[in-house]
């Protein structure tokens, strides 16, 4: 059995056609309790931090086939919050998640402050998998806008990224390979998918994005995508797109 990493991801090959993919995300601080810096409800915690996992297993091709939730919270009621936000994320796949989802609470010590961790398990048939690649010559594009904490409630999904318009993106033959913009960045990200394609980038002289401000819950995305096809995208796609450089 091998065992590789790529980027945030680990690799675990478990036969000739198969390998698992495995992601994952924590979220602290941030809830309804009392102790809670940012104050939201306990559906968006689960919803949010589920979908930054989520949408790194659905960018490499993988299929979500276990979806661990570790709870800092007691079951009743906001456990129950949580996993009903983890529940709605999971709505746009388009087959059964009836026993998709697991997990544990915090059932011996009352917790004022919202924590949770999320793991999930992907797998990839190699026969049918279309890796995801980035080579020069293509654009580099955010799609969405950075956004953390407040901001992300306050925009109401008008131009940030969702798994549904992940899975859009996943669509389309002209659009290469798809990283999620995390905490770090969308400039350490482009780094790292340049990295990984073992080649360069140039930035846009301009560009009206904060390329070191976080993406929060994975808010935007970096595309690599055909120049031909960067106009008709643009148009077409219902939240922001933006060049930022080519890959060279």
């Amino acid at each position: 059995m091998k065992i590789t990493r790529h980027r945030d991801l680990t690799l675990i090959d478990i036969n000739n056609d198969q390998f698992l993919v495995i992601s994952c995300d924590s979220s602290g601080g941030i809830g309804n309790k009392e102790n809670d810096v940012v104050k939201v409800s306990p559906e968006i915690v689960g919803y949010y931090t589920t979908q930054v996992a989520l949408m790194e297993i659905l960018a490499f091709g993988a299929k979500p086939i276990t979806i661990v939730d570790t709870l800092s919270v007691e079951m009743s009621n906001t456990g129950e919050k949580i996993i009903n936000g983890i529940k709605q994320v999971l709505e746009p796949l388009n087959f059964d998640i009836s026993n998709l989802v697991t997990g544990s609470t915090e059932e011996n010590i009352p917790v004022s402050q919202t924590g949770m961790g999320i793991t999930i398990i992907g797998i990839v048939d190699k026969n049918k998998w279309r890796k995801p690649y980035t080579q020069a010559g293509l654009l580099s594009v955010v799609v969405g806008l950075p956004k953390v904490g407040d901001e992300v409630i306050a925009d109401k999904n008008k131009t940030i990224m969702s798994v549904s318009k992940l899975l859009e993106l996943k669509e389309k033959e002209y659009i290469k390979e798809i990283l999620p913009v995390g905490s770090r960045g969308i400039l350490y990200e482009l780094e790292q998918m340049a990295k990984t394609n073992n080649i360069n980038f140039e930035l846009e002289n301009e560009t009206n994005i904060d390329l070191k401000k976080s993406g929060g819950p994975s808010t935007c995305v970096i595309i690599s995508i055909e120049e031909s096809k960067y106009e008709e995208f643009k148009k077409s796609f219902s939240i922001p797109v933006n060049k930022i450089g080519r890959f060279i």
